[in-house]
Protein backbone atom coordinates (compact mmCIF):
# COMPACT_ATOMS: atom_id res chain seq x y z
CA UNK A 1 0.00 0.00 0.00
CA UNK A 2 1.29 3.33 -0.91
CA UNK A 3 0.35 6.63 0.40
CA UNK A 4 -0.03 10.13 -1.69
CA UNK A 5 1.11 12.02 1.24
CA UNK A 6 0.36 11.91 5.46
CA UNK A 7 -2.92 13.63 4.96
CA UNK A 8 -4.27 10.91 2.31
CA UNK A 9 -2.95 8.19 5.08
CA UNK A 10 -4.89 9.56 7.72
CA UNK A 11 -8.01 9.34 6.46
CA UNK A 12 -7.04 6.04 5.28
CA UNK A 13 -6.28 5.37 8.78
CA UNK A 14 -9.34 6.77 9.78
CA UNK A 15 -11.04 3.97 7.51
CA UNK A 16 -9.59 1.76 9.98
CA UNK A 17 -10.59 3.54 13.65
CA UNK A 18 -13.78 4.16 12.68
CA UNK A 19 -14.87 0.53 12.03
CA UNK A 20 -14.08 0.06 15.85
CA UNK A 21 -16.73 1.99 16.84
CA UNK A 22 -14.63 4.45 19.74
CA UNK A 23 -16.65 5.74 22.59
CA UNK A 24 -14.96 8.88 23.39
CA UNK A 25 -11.97 8.99 21.15
CA UNK A 26 -9.11 11.84 21.21
CA UNK A 27 -6.54 11.39 18.79
CA UNK A 28 -3.00 12.35 19.82
CA UNK A 29 -0.36 12.51 17.55
CA UNK A 30 3.57 12.09 17.59
CA UNK A 31 5.01 15.21 16.87
CA UNK A 32 6.64 15.63 13.88
CA UNK A 33 5.64 13.52 10.67
CA UNK A 34 2.85 11.64 13.04
CA UNK A 35 1.03 15.33 13.20
CA UNK A 36 -0.39 15.77 10.05
CA UNK A 37 -1.28 11.79 9.88
CA UNK A 38 -3.55 12.77 13.41
CA UNK A 39 -4.53 15.58 12.36
CA UNK A 40 -6.44 14.29 8.99
CA UNK A 41 -7.61 11.55 10.98
CA UNK A 42 -8.91 13.38 13.46
CA UNK A 43 -10.84 15.41 11.41
CA UNK A 44 -12.47 12.08 9.84
CA UNK A 45 -13.12 11.22 12.84
CA UNK A 46 -14.34 14.22 14.16
CA UNK A 47 -12.66 13.90 17.27
CA UNK A 48 -10.47 16.02 19.61
CA UNK A 49 -6.61 16.06 18.34
CA UNK A 50 -3.35 16.86 19.99
CA UNK A 51 0.44 16.08 20.45
CA UNK A 52 2.75 14.04 23.23
CA UNK A 53 6.12 16.11 21.89
CA UNK A 54 8.31 12.99 22.11
CA UNK A 55 12.03 14.09 21.32
CA UNK A 56 14.29 10.56 20.28
CA UNK A 57 17.84 10.22 21.82
CA UNK A 58 20.38 9.98 19.35
CA UNK A 59 23.67 7.65 19.02
CA UNK A 60 26.87 10.30 19.74
CA UNK A 61 28.26 9.13 16.77
CA UNK A 62 25.16 8.68 14.18
CA UNK A 63 22.55 11.31 14.81
CA UNK A 64 19.82 9.70 12.50
CA UNK A 65 19.66 6.60 14.89
CA UNK A 66 18.51 6.72 18.52
CA UNK A 67 18.63 4.27 20.78
CA UNK A 68 15.90 5.95 23.12
CA UNK A 69 13.22 8.45 23.67
CA UNK A 70 12.23 10.83 26.14
CA UNK A 71 8.74 12.08 26.61
CA UNK A 72 7.85 16.16 27.94
CA UNK A 73 7.19 14.85 31.28
CA UNK A 74 10.52 12.69 31.49
CA UNK A 75 8.66 9.51 30.60
CA UNK A 76 11.69 7.29 29.27
CA UNK A 77 11.92 4.63 27.04
CA UNK A 78 15.58 2.71 25.96
CA UNK A 79 16.27 -0.33 23.40
CA UNK A 80 17.83 -2.00 25.66
CA UNK A 81 19.78 -4.23 23.40
CA UNK A 82 21.01 -1.45 21.35
CA UNK A 83 22.43 0.41 24.45
CA UNK A 84 23.83 -2.69 25.47
CA UNK A 85 25.12 -3.22 22.32
CA UNK A 86 26.50 0.61 22.48
CA UNK A 87 28.43 -0.04 25.96
CA UNK A 88 26.91 3.66 26.89
CA UNK A 89 27.51 4.00 30.53
CA UNK A 90 24.78 5.05 32.81
CA UNK A 91 26.35 8.36 32.98
CA UNK A 92 26.45 8.80 29.69
CA UNK A 93 22.52 7.81 29.38
CA UNK A 94 21.54 10.32 32.42
CA UNK A 95 23.32 13.18 30.55
CA UNK A 96 22.04 12.45 26.93
CA UNK A 97 18.22 11.70 28.57
CA UNK A 98 18.68 15.23 30.32
CA UNK A 99 19.29 17.29 27.69
CA UNK A 100 16.55 15.48 25.23
CA UNK A 101 14.05 16.20 27.87
CA UNK A 102 14.68 19.91 27.51
CA UNK A 103 14.23 19.81 24.62
CA UNK A 104 11.38 17.94 24.91
CA UNK A 105 10.20 20.57 27.43
CA UNK A 106 11.02 23.36 24.74
CA UNK A 107 8.40 21.94 22.07
CA UNK A 108 5.98 21.75 24.37
CA UNK A 109 5.87 25.07 25.20
CA UNK A 110 6.23 25.97 21.72
CA UNK A 111 3.19 23.63 20.64
CA UNK A 112 1.00 24.34 23.19
CA UNK A 113 1.58 28.14 23.83
CA UNK A 114 -0.08 27.91 27.50
CA UNK A 115 -2.89 25.56 26.54
CA UNK A 116 -3.53 22.50 29.36
CA UNK A 117 -2.71 19.19 28.58
CA UNK A 118 -6.28 17.10 27.77
CA UNK A 119 -7.47 15.38 30.24
CA UNK A 120 -7.42 11.80 28.86
CA UNK A 121 -9.12 10.33 32.39
CA UNK A 122 -12.13 7.95 30.60
CA UNK A 123 -10.93 8.70 26.88
CA UNK A 124 -9.99 6.24 24.46
CA UNK A 125 -6.84 7.75 23.43
CA UNK A 126 -5.44 7.29 19.63
CA UNK A 127 -1.99 7.35 19.68
CA UNK A 128 -0.69 8.24 15.70
CA UNK A 129 2.75 8.25 14.14
CA UNK A 130 3.41 8.35 10.34
CA UNK A 131 5.21 5.13 10.98
CA UNK A 132 6.79 2.63 13.49
CA UNK A 133 10.23 1.93 12.50
CA UNK A 134 11.52 0.57 16.23
CA UNK A 135 8.04 1.00 17.66
CA UNK A 136 10.29 2.70 20.60
CA UNK A 137 8.18 6.00 20.23
CA UNK A 138 5.05 4.72 20.35
CA UNK A 139 5.81 2.72 23.32
CA UNK A 140 7.03 5.91 25.00
CA UNK A 141 3.49 7.36 24.44
CA UNK A 142 1.84 4.84 25.74
CA UNK A 143 4.04 4.80 29.09
CA UNK A 144 3.06 8.88 28.87
CA UNK A 145 -0.60 8.66 28.42
CA UNK A 146 -1.27 5.25 30.61
CA UNK A 147 -0.19 7.05 33.64
CA UNK A 148 -3.42 9.61 32.77
CA UNK A 149 -6.09 6.98 33.39
CA UNK A 150 -7.66 6.54 29.89
CA UNK A 151 -10.19 3.96 29.14
CA UNK A 152 -7.96 2.56 26.71
CA UNK A 153 -5.22 3.13 24.40
CA UNK A 154 -5.11 2.14 21.24
CA UNK A 155 -1.56 2.61 18.67
CA UNK A 156 -2.08 3.54 15.51
CA UNK A 157 0.30 4.14 12.61
CA UNK A 158 -0.19 3.83 8.22
CA UNK A 159 2.75 1.54 8.13
CA UNK A 160 5.19 -0.40 10.82
CA UNK A 161 8.10 -2.10 10.76
CA UNK A 162 7.75 -6.01 11.55
CA UNK A 163 9.85 -5.21 14.08
CA UNK A 164 8.27 -2.26 15.62
CA UNK A 165 4.74 -4.37 15.68
CA UNK A 166 6.39 -6.93 17.79
CA UNK A 167 7.69 -4.65 20.24
CA UNK A 168 4.47 -3.11 20.77
CA UNK A 169 2.22 -6.57 20.80
CA UNK A 170 4.55 -7.26 23.63
CA UNK A 171 3.18 -4.45 25.91
CA UNK A 172 0.22 -6.14 27.71
CA UNK A 173 -1.23 -3.24 28.76
CA UNK A 174 -1.90 -1.65 25.41
CA UNK A 175 -5.48 -2.69 24.03
CA UNK A 176 -4.77 -2.81 20.27
CA UNK A 177 -2.38 -2.10 17.50
CA UNK A 178 -3.96 -0.50 14.12
CA UNK A 179 -1.72 -0.86 10.71
CA UNK A 180 -2.44 -0.59 7.32
CA UNK A 181 0.83 -2.19 6.20
CA UNK A 182 3.50 -4.41 7.59
CA UNK A 183 7.08 -4.14 6.36
CA UNK A 184 9.15 -7.29 7.00
CA UNK A 185 11.82 -6.21 5.43
CA UNK A 186 15.04 -6.23 7.38
CA UNK A 187 15.96 -2.69 6.33
CA UNK A 188 12.88 -0.77 6.27
CA UNK A 189 11.70 2.29 4.73
CA UNK A 190 9.15 4.23 5.86
CA UNK A 191 9.59 6.82 3.05
CA UNK A 192 8.94 4.40 0.43
CA UNK A 193 5.26 4.29 1.67
CA UNK A 194 4.75 7.72 0.78
CA UNK A 195 4.40 9.64 -2.36
CA UNK A 196 5.31 13.21 -0.97
CA UNK A 197 7.19 13.17 2.62
CA UNK A 198 8.48 16.38 2.77
CA UNK A 199 9.90 16.70 6.52
CA UNK A 200 7.73 18.46 9.34
CA UNK A 201 8.66 21.26 11.15
CA UNK A 202 7.84 23.14 14.20
CA UNK A 203 5.51 25.20 12.24
CA UNK A 204 3.76 22.92 10.43
CA UNK A 205 2.97 21.79 13.60
CA UNK A 206 1.55 24.47 15.42
CA UNK A 207 -0.37 25.00 12.08
CA UNK A 208 -1.73 21.83 12.41
CA UNK A 209 -2.81 22.90 16.32
CA UNK A 210 -4.53 26.11 15.25
CA UNK A 211 -6.66 24.62 12.12
CA UNK A 212 -10.16 23.36 12.54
Amino acid sequence: MIFHDRKQAGEKLAQELAALALEDPLVLALPRGGVPVGRSAARALACAFDVIPLVKIPVPWSPEASYGVVAMDGTLVLNRPLVNRLELSERELELAAAQVLEEAKRRDRLYRQGRPFPELSGKTVVLIDDGLVSGYSMLAAFFFVKKRDPRSVIAASPVASDMARRVLAAEKGLDRIVTLAVDVEQLFSMSSYYREFQPVTDDDVMRELRSP
